[in-house]
């Protein structure tokens, strides 16, 4: 685990689950072009196609952890459960709040998959106090009926939006939900449910945390300013490494939108080309290029593209929407190689044939006109891709 007290330890959080060849790429980016010493680097969603790090410092890190801790009134009686994996801001942000406030950690599954009744077994047996999960693992919780263990007082749910009929279902489990909403610019939090919400039943409002300022910015963006913000991002280019601070005068503006009212935040979602799955944030812009570059290679003539559909327990799911002409086998097989090269939560899980793909004058698809011609009988589910 990161010794946040080691300011000079460069370090590179990576999915174990990452191709070989990206995780390559990773290191020898961070390797060649961080410009600054010590700094956390993480994944993220890159946009046209880039891959991208972001880089954190422990300081960043710790002031988020402190805001945290002083929200959820942390202290060196609590015990955290670990549930999200720590190449993400959310898992390494408890590790954080442990050493701040010196609360304990329990690890359930640093080396097992995640569980709900794992989760539950854990909380139990460890008597722990406070957990984070995405959406995702709370569907889980809720779908399979499990009572929350009466020793936990708060879990942060962040990672993506949270429904509102899921919150409602969670609370009648007993399980002391705070919705969240935080990305990786920011080292975790940006607003939370206060604690106060547990006492009552009506999905509860987001207050902004105390290390951050938030305002709207152009197109409705969210801005923050924090010295808990990361110091930058690394990007590969043709000539090399490319370091990139975008904050302007200590601000930074997010792919979010949203409100502010008096202390309290809304997010009213991002571009539709942005979304999550299973928590994690997903680019369809570069997917999208992933798969052309998989058909030009093929020498496939037929259009086809990847559209999102609504999933109860991932959030999205990802569909692959190909001409009829291509086939059933020839669209999985595209199917197949794509997914052998791309994250596990950004494979295509269903294929599905169409009379033509509907695209603008400018070559834009056009979504609705396309999802009207699916019959969802004809949706075939790849096998092997569904988590």
């Amino acid at each position: 685990m990161i010794d946040f007290d080691a300011h000079h330890h460069t370090v590179l959080r990576l999915n174990p689950r990452m191709p070989r060849e990206e995780a390559t790429r990773a290191k020898k980016l961070v390797a060649d072009g961080s410009p600054v010493p010590g700094l956390i680097w993480l994944m993220t969603s890159g946009t046209s196609g880039r891959f991208k790090l972001t880089g954190l410092s422990r300081e960043a890190m710790l002031i988020s952890a402190q805001a945290v801790s002083a929200h959820l009134e942390v202290t060196h009686r609590d015990r955290w459960l670990s549930a999200l994996p720590d190449f993400h801001v959310g898992g390494l942000g408890i590790y954080a709040r442990a050493h701040i406030s010196g609360a304990s950690v329990i690890a359930p599954f640093a080396d097992q998959a995640w569980s709900p009744q794992v989760f539950v077994r854990a909380v139990t047996d460890h008597w722990t106090t406070l957990s984070a999960l995405v959406p995702t693992q709370l569907f889980d919780l809720v779908s399979q009926g499990l009572k929350c263990p009466s020793s936990l007082r708060a879990i942060v749910i962040g990672g993506g939006a949270l429904d509102g009929e899921l919150y409602h279902r969670a609370r009648t489990l007993g399980y002391p939900v705070l919705p969240s909403y935080g990305l990786t610019e920011c080292a975790s939090q940006v607003a939370t449910a206060p604690l106060v919400s547990l006492n009552e039943q009506h999905f509860p409002e987001m207050n902004i945390l105390s290390h951050v300022a938030v305002r709207v910015g152009t197109s409705n963006r969210l801005q923050l300013k924090s010295k808990a913000l990361f110091t930058g991002y690394l990007f590969e280019a043709d000539n090399g490494p490319v370091f990139e601070d975008p904050k302007k005068h200590g601000w930074f503006e997010t792919e979010d939108r949203g409100k502010v009212v008096d202390d309290r935040l809304i997010v009213l979602g991002r571009d539709e080309k942005f979304l999550k799955i299973s928590g994690e944030s997903v680019d369809l812009n570069r997917l999208e290029i992933t798969l052309e570059t998989l058909r030009q290679q093929q020498g496939i003539k037929e259009d086809a593209v990847i559209i999102a559909r609504t999933d109860p327990r991932r959030g999205h799911s990802l569909v692959l929407a190909a001409e009829q002409g291509l086939g059933l086998a020839t669209a999985t097989a595209l199917c197949t190689a794509y997914n052998a090269v791309v994250m596990p939560f950004e494979r295509i899980t269903h294929v599905v044939l169409v009379l033509s793909i509907p695209r603008s004058a400018l070559g834009k698809v056009q979504t609705n006109r396309l999802v009207k011609q699916i019959d969802p009988l004809a949706i075939q589910v790849i096998e092997g891709t569904v988590r």
